[in-house]
C-alpha cells in the first residue's frame, strides 16, 4: 500500500512539472514567432523524457489495479465436512439396532443444516448438546461454525421381512468413509446380497458383515435363516406390556410371542405374589394353572408347541394409597434362552406418575415404542422402556390430585317454535340436541299454566315424570363416544299453555321453559294473530330478522301452525333464567286506524314472570321486526 501512495505522489508531482513545462513552452513559443529563441535542445529533450516516464508510470499503475481485483477472497467450496462415522450394529427381531460415532467439521462461519437420517430411522438417543431437528424428509444437525463437533447416535433401522428373507436398507449420512459393522445373532444364516467392499465373518451362532461405504453408498443387505433340523435354535421370547396407572390399581396387559419353544413343558410365567392374576388367553394353549411359591406366583402353560406362539396375559397390582413409589410389576418368562421386550407407560385420570433411574433396561422415547402398544392405550403414553431378561423392575412415583367437578351435559342447540292464539292459548315445540356424560333426567318448568303434550327422545316416544314440586323430568341416555368426542341426542317435547286473550291492545308476554343445564345456542320462531302491530320486544333473547346459525331443517314428531305473523328470536349462551320475550300490540280498526296507546297495566301473571326474568337476567332493548 506504501508503494503504492508513492506512486500517485509521484504521478502528481510529474503531472505539475509538466503542466508549468507546457505553459512555459506555450510562452516561449509565442515569443519565438517573434523572432526570439528560447528553448534549447536539451530543455526539449529532458522534457520528452520525463513525458516517457509518466507513460509508463500509468501502465504499472493500471496492472496494479488489475492485480488487486484478481486478489478477491475466494468461497469455501463446502460448509461442513463428515470426518469420522462409525456404525456397530446388532439384528433384534425386526429392526436392526445402532450405535454410531460421528466427528464432524463445520467449515464455514454462521449456522450450518446438515442432513442425516431418513425417517424410517428411530433415533434412541444422543449423547452430548447437539440439535437435531425432525421434517418431513428426514433428521438434520443445526451447528454454528466454525468448529469441530463429536457425538455419538443411538437408532434402530427397521428389517423387511418377507418369506423368509430379511432385508436391510439403509441410507448413512454423506461422510468421506462409513465404516458399519452387523452382527446377527443367529444359526443358519445365508447372506444372499451384501454392499460392495463388504467382508462376511460366520462363527459359532453369530454372522458379522462388515462394509465401507463412499460417500454415497447405502447399506443394503438381504439374509434368509435357512431350515435345518440339525440346526438347534435358541428359543426366544418377546413381550410387549402395556401399564396403565390409575388412582386405585395398575393394570398391566401383556402380549408375548414364544419361538423355537420345542415344549411347554418348561415354560412358566413368573409373578410377584401382591399382583391379581386376571386371565391367560391363546389360540395354542388349551389349559393354564397357577401356583404360588413362597417369593412369587408362576403361571404353567399346556398344549401344543408351535414354531411361533401369541400369549395375553393380564393382570393387576392394588394401590393402598397415594402418593407411592413403587416398583412396576413385570413378568418373568423362565424356559426360554433369550427375552427381550418394550414396556409403555399410560396414567388414566388425574395423577402424576413419574420414572426413576432404570435398571437392566434403558428408557426410551415413548413415541418410538411398537406401534401395537400406541393401539391398546387409550391415552398418550408417557414412558417406554426397552428390556432384556428377567430382571427388569423400573421404579414409578405416583401423585394424585383432586377432581373437580364439571358439566357433565349441555344442550348444544335448542329449536323452538310457538304459535299463540287470540282465544288464549300458546301451542309450544320444543326440540333440544344434547351431549350427556351421566345425567338422568333432563329437568323442566314449565311456563305457569302449561301442561305437556308429547316427548320424544330420538324420535321415540318416551314418558316424562313429574317431581312434588312440579317440575317435569324427561328421560336421557348416555350418549355414545365418537372420535373422543360425546355425540348428541335429541329430545322433542309439545305442551300447551293458557295465556291472556288479546284485545285491542296491551303487553304481550311468551316465554320457553327453564331447563337445569347450560344451553350453547337457542333460536325461536314465534306465530303471533294477524291484524295486530307488534312492538318494543325486549327480554332475555334478542329480535333477529334471521337466525346467525342455519343449517337444515331437523325432522320433527310434533306439527305446530304457522299462521299468523313471524317474529324471531335467539340467544347465544343460556346458563340460568327462563328465556321470554315481551312486548306491546295494538289492533287495526280500520285501514288507517291503529291503536298504540302505550299501556301499563300488566295482566297479574304476566307481571310476575316479568317481575322474575328482570331479577334472573337484564333485559335487552331490541328493534322491532316488521
Amino acid at each position: 500500500m506504501k508503494q503504492r501512495h508513492k506512486g500517485w505522489h509521484r504521478l502528481l508531482i510529474i503531472i505539475g512539472v509538466l503542466f508549468i513545462s507546457l505553459q512555459v513552452f506555450a510562452e516561449e513559443t509565442s515569443r519565438a514567432e517573434l523572432g526570439e529563441v528560447v528553448l534549447s535542445w536539451e530543455e526539449m529533450k529532458k522534457m520528452l523524457s520525463e513525458i516517457e516516464t509518466l507513460k509508463q508510470d500509468i501502465k504499472r499503475l493500471k496492472d496494479e489495479q488489475a492485480k488487486a481485483k484478481k486478489k478477491k477472497k475466494e468461497p469455501l467450496p463446502v460448509a461442513y465436512s463428515i470426518t469420522e462415522s462409525h456404525f456397530s450394529g446388532e439384528v433384534k427381531g425386526k429392526y436392526a439396532q445402532f450405535s454410531a460415532k460421528f466427528s464432524v467439521q463445520i467449515l464455514k462461519e454462521g449456522w450450518v443444516k446438515i442432513p442425516f437420517f431418513q425417517n424410517d430411522v428411530g433415533i434412541e438417543a444422543i449423547t452430548g448438546e447437539q440439535q437435531f431437528v425432525r421434517d418431513h424428509q428426514g433428521y438434520y444437525l443445526l451447528a454454528k461454525g466454525p468448529k469441530t463437533l463429536t457425538f455419538q447416535i443411538t437408532f434402530r433401522v427397521p428389517i423387511q421381512v418377507k418369506e423368509l428373507t430379511y432385508s436391510l436398507s439403509f441410507i448413512p449420512p454423506r461422510a468421506v468413509i462409513n465404516h458399519i459393522s452387523l452382527r446377527i445373532p443367529e444359526k443358519g444364516v445365508n447372506v444372499v446380497q451384501m454392499t460392495s467392499h463388504s467382508q462376511l465373518i460366520q462363527e459359532d451362532e453369530v454372522t458379522t458383515i462388515e462394509s465401507v461405504l463412499s460417500e454415497r453408498d447405502p447399506l443394503k443387505l438381504s439374509w434368509k435363516v435357512e431350515k435345518d433340523s440339525s440346526i438347534n435354535r435358541k428359543s426366544q421370547a418377546i413381550v410387549h406390556s402395556l401399564a396403565s396407572v390409575n388412582k386405585s390399581d395398575i393394570f398391566v396387559l401383556s402380549s408375548i410371542i414364544l419361538k423355537h419353544v420345542t415344549s411347554l413343558e418348561k415354560i412358566a410365567f413368573r409373578l410377584p405374589l401382591n399382583v391379581e392374576i386376571l386371565n391367560v388367553t391363546s389360540l395354542h394353549i388349551e389349559q393354564w394353572s397357577t401356583e404360588k411359591l413362597a417369593d412369587a406366583q408362576v403361571i404353567k402353560i399346556a398344549g401344543q408347541s408351535e414354531p411361533e406362539l401369541k400369549i395375553e396375559l393380564s393382570y393387576r397390582l392394588r394401590l393402598s394409597a397415594l402418593p407411592a413409589e413403587l416398583a412396576m410389576p413385570t413378568v418373568a418368562i423362565i424356559g426360554t434362552d433369550r427375552l427381550e421386550g418394550f414396556l409403555g407407560v399410560e396414567a388414566v385420570g388425574n395423577i402424576e406418575v413419574n420414572s426413576k433411574p432404570v435398571k437392566n433396561g434403558v428408557l426410551i422415547p415413548a413415541k418410538n415404542l411398537p406401534k401395537l402398544l400406541w393401539q391398546k392405550a387409550s391415552n398418550p403414553l408417557l414412558y417406554g422402556y426397552q428390556f432384556y431378561g428377567n430382571t427388569f423392575n423400573p421404579l414409578l412415583n405416583i401423585r394424585g390430585f383432586q377432581e373437580i367437578q364439571t358439566v357433565v351435559a349441555n344442550v348444544d342447540l335448542v329449536e323452538g317454535v310457538t304459535h299463540r292464539t287470540i282465544e288464549g292459548k300458546s301451542i309450544t315445540r320444543l326440540l333440544y340436541f344434547i351431549r350427556n356424560n351421566d345425567r338422568q333426567f333432563l329437568t323442566l318448568t314449565l311456563p305457569k299454566n302449561s301442561r305437556i303434550w308429547q316427548a320424544f327422545l330420538n324420535g321415540k316416544p318416551v314418558k316424562p315424570a313429574q317431581k312434588d314440586s312440579g317440575e317435569i323430568l324427561i328421560p336421557m341416555k348416555k350418549s355414545s363416544s365418537q372420535g373422543g368426542e360425546l355425540e348428541s341426542f335429541s329430545i322433542e317435547i309439545g305442551y300447551i299453555t293458557e295465556v291472556n286473550k288479546l284485545t285491542l291492545k296491551g303487553d304481550i308476554q311468551n316465554q320457553l321453559p327453564a331447563i337445569d343445564i347450560p344451553i350453547s345456542y337457542l333460536r325461536w320462531t314465534l306465530y303471533l294473530p294477524e291484524y295486530y302491530e307488534y312492538s318494543k320486544f325486549e327480554g332475555l333473547l334478542k329480535q333477529v330478522s334471521q337466525f346467525s346459525k342455519t343449517d337444515k331443517k331437523h325432522q320433527t314428531q310434533i306439527n305446530i301452525p304457522t299462521q299468523g305473523q313471524q317474529f324471531m328470536f335467539e340467544k347465544h349462551l343460556i346458563v340460568d333464567g327462563r328465556p321470554y320475550v315481551r312486548g306491546k300490540y295494538g289492533q287495526f280498526l280500520g285501514d288507517d286506524i291503529f291503536l298504540s296507546l302505550p299501556s301499563q297495566t300488566f295482566a297479574k301473571e304476566d307481571k310476575e314472570v316479568y317481575q322474575y326474568n328482570r331479577r334472573a337476567m337484564p333485559s335487552q332493548q331490541v328493534t322491532p321486526n316488521r
